[in-house]
């Protein structure tokens, strides 16, 4: 083989894999032309490994760097006044109150970089950053934030230690996610490969949760995760990328690269998946791949057809146009990447779903990435552990055992796990006997009711003037990663005048016990792909609790957000409009005065209210009921004109006395 073919398939310059051969064993000559055929397997093998360890050094020094930060104190007092800590998005009003400076400066500093936001909007911790820089401050990601991210990039580098003990080496099953915007087609690819009809089960028919099906093509397996495009499922999609081989982002030819889309990539590139753009939807008449390539050019992404390594695909899901091209080129690129893995050892895995059912308790959906697993195996996973009771597969039917690059339903778990944690068959009876000891002791992880002070599901701080009412939901769902979706486009609904307590949040059917704790806290049951049983139905009629459940994460939103227009408190916002100076008393009466005056500053409004100052004290305020001027009634006299008016209020005004005029607008 010529050696710039292989440097072709392996994704780097000529000049780069020479450099790099003799490192790895193979001293072919600084000026070698072609490569022994026979070599060129072996060489695939020792530059995947050279990669992979080149990785594993570079997470394992970000997880130091991580270890280091969190022990490292500010040693100026000056510096350490002027560090923030911020949260993955912040909003713009409470970014002003960290820095303890006036909002309009924040405003201004926001409008100069081209970010036109009020202050209620949301922004990304980036954008926060640039802005509190420019403003003299440093920033830094919360210590709670640091301590996800330490968790997350621990729980990668542990899985790829797992993962690299592999002893016996075999060609592994491609694990492909597929990515893309919302109804660009997912869904619909999978149903044509699969030849099933997987799309009509969903509600809406928008994939509500990560999918993990084996299909068999030309008698070569490929296992697809399906994971789903509406905004609110990031942290899903982010998850289908930490445990794939390879990635497929859809991309409709009749609309183009759009936010997810860009997501997607991001997060494939952050990852080092390698991906292939499906450009979808070309049977439509406005469908235009051209401008598709040329959007993906822009961000650095040159096809490979236009002279790049971005590898794209037309085709029609619809109409199954040349899906067999977009399944050679996944087994030419899983070729390149030469997966490997082994049958021999025990299963390692990951969860990719979990939630409990009302017969068979926690359920978890794994895909075994190394190893086979196999009934009766005993496992731990995150905080949880248990025995194999049962295998399903995506079809539904029963398995003794399953191999690499298998999606498979488990029951046996003590309690359900968090999606994204590792599961693992290497644990010995030793380690299973202690964590049923500690098991004995501990509670199953559910979020639990906090009733502290709530007197009102819609209450307003016991204040003179109300600042913000309290919305408590109890938050019912089927699944976890449905769940943690919801949560977090729940939190992006709560404003300046509303704030939103998810006082519990568990999996499964709205219960009795849910109902008690609702009345307790005087909260509202949102219900997601779950029942309410009969029971806890006639308990809420009496306790007059409210439950809603959906199928739809957009009808659980739109509705939350319509409540919360309705609770959010009004205000009275007062805006001076002019000032007049007292020139004669003509009557008074109890809470009446007739009397004449010169508007000094801007006008008077008939109805406006009227504050009458006297050696800039406030010594009573009104209404403005009538007004005349030249005799006759006005609704309005302008700076500098003399006018007789009505004031509606107590009667003490005296000649030479101030009043201010305000227009009120309630709000």
């Amino acid at each position: 083989m010529n050696v710039t073919e292989l440097a072709r398939q392996l994704k780097i310059t000529t000049s780069e894999l020479l450099e790099i051969l003799p490192g790895l064993g193979f001293d072919i000559g600084a000026k070698a032309i072609k490569v022994d055929n026979s070599l060129v397997d072996k060489i695939k093998q020792a530059y995947a490994k050279h990669k992979k360890q080149e990785r594993l050094q570079e997470k394992e020094a970000d997880i130091e760097e991580i270890k280091i930060g969190d022990k490292e104190k500010n040693k100026e007092e000056s510096d350490e006044e002027r560090i923030i800590e911020l949260e993955d998005n912040i909003i713009v009003k409470d970014l002003a109150e960290k820095m303890d400076l006036p909002l309009n400066k924040v405003m201004t500093e926001l409008m100069r970089n081209g970010v036109m936001v009020s202050l209620n909007s949301d922004i990304d911790f980036e954008t926060a950053s640039i802005i509190a820089e420019d403003l003299g401050f440093k920033t830094e990601k919360s210590s709670q934030n640091k301590k996800k991210q330490k968790i997350e990039k621990e729980k990668i580098l542990k899985l790829e230690e797992l993962l690299d003990k592999n002893k016996n080496s075999e060609i592994k099953t491609p694990v492909v996610v597929v990515m893309g915007h919302v109804d660009h087609g997912k869904t619909k690819l999978l149903d044509t490969l699969r030849n099933t009809n997987i799309i009509d089960k969903e509600a809406g028919n928008i994939t509500q949760h990560i999918g993990a099906y084996k299909v068999e093509l030309n008698d070569k397996e490929i296992t697809f995760l399906d994971t789903p495009g509406h905004e609110a499922f990031k942290a899903m999609r982010s998850r289908g990328t930490k445990i794939a081989d390879i990635g497929i982002i859809v991309v409709a030819a009749d609309e183009g690269l759009k936010p997810q889309t860009i997501e997607s990539i991001e997060l494939a590139q952050k990852e080092e998946l390698p991906f292939i753009i499906a450009i979808n939807k070309i049977d439509k008449p406005n469908a235009d791949p051209e401008k598709v390539k040329k959007e993906l050019s822009e961000l650095n992404l040159t096809p490979e057809e236009w002279g790049g390594k971005t590898i794209c695909v037309e085709i029609s899901a619809k109409e199954n146009k040349n899906l067999e091209g977009l399944l050679e080129m996944i087994n030419l690129v899983a070729e390149m990447e030469n997966l490997t893995t082994d049958k021999s050892r025990q299963a390692i895995g990951t969860i990719i779903e979990s939630h409990i059912d009302k017969n068979q308790g926690p359920v978890a959906t794994i895909l075994v990435q190394t190893g086979t697993l196999k009934l009766g195996d005993n496992f731990i996973s995150g905080n949880t552990f248990g025995k194999v009771k049962a295998m399903i597969d995506h079809l539904g039917q029963n398995l003794k055992e399953a191999g690499p690059s298998t999606p498979v339903q488990i029951l046996g778990f003590k309690q359900a796990p968090l999606v994204g944690d590792i599961f693992n068959c290497e644990i010995s009876d030793k380690e299973i006997k202690k964590l049923k000891k500690q098991s004995s002791n501990k509670n199953i992880k559910d979020s639990k009711i906090d009733t502290k002070k709530d007197t009102d599901s819609t209450n307003l701080d016991e204040d003179e003037n109300p600042k913000y009412a309290t919305l408590n939901i109890i938050l019912k769902a089927d699944v976890v990663g449905s769940k943690e979706a919801i949560i977090e486009s729940i939190k992006k609904l709560e404003k300046e005048d509303v704030k939103i307590k998810i006082i519990k949040n568990n999996l499964g059917n709205v219960t009795d016990k849910d109902i008690l704790d609702a009345e307790t806290s005087n909260a509202i049951i949102l219900g997601f792909h779950v029942q309410t049983n009969t029971n806890a139905e006639l308990l809420a009629k009496e306790k007059n609790v409210k439950i809603k459940n959906y199928d739809i994460i957009y009808k659980l939103l739109e509705d939350l957000e319509e409540k919360i227009k309705n609770i959010t408190p009004s205000k009275t916002i007062r805006e001076q409009i002019g000032e007049l100076k007292v020139l004669a008393i003509f009557r008074t009466a109890p809470n009446k005065t007739i009397l004449g005056g010169k508007v000094t500053k801007g006008k008077i409004d008939k109805d406006s209210t009227a504050k009458v100052i006297r050696k800039d004290e406030l010594i009573t305020v009104g209404k403005i009921v009538n007004l005349q001027s030249g005799k006759e009634n006005v609704n309005e006299v302008s700076e500098g004109q003399e006018c007789g008016l009505e004031f509606s209020g107590d009667a003490n005004i005296e000649e030479n006395d101030t009043i201010e005029l305000y227009r009120e607008t309630i709000v």
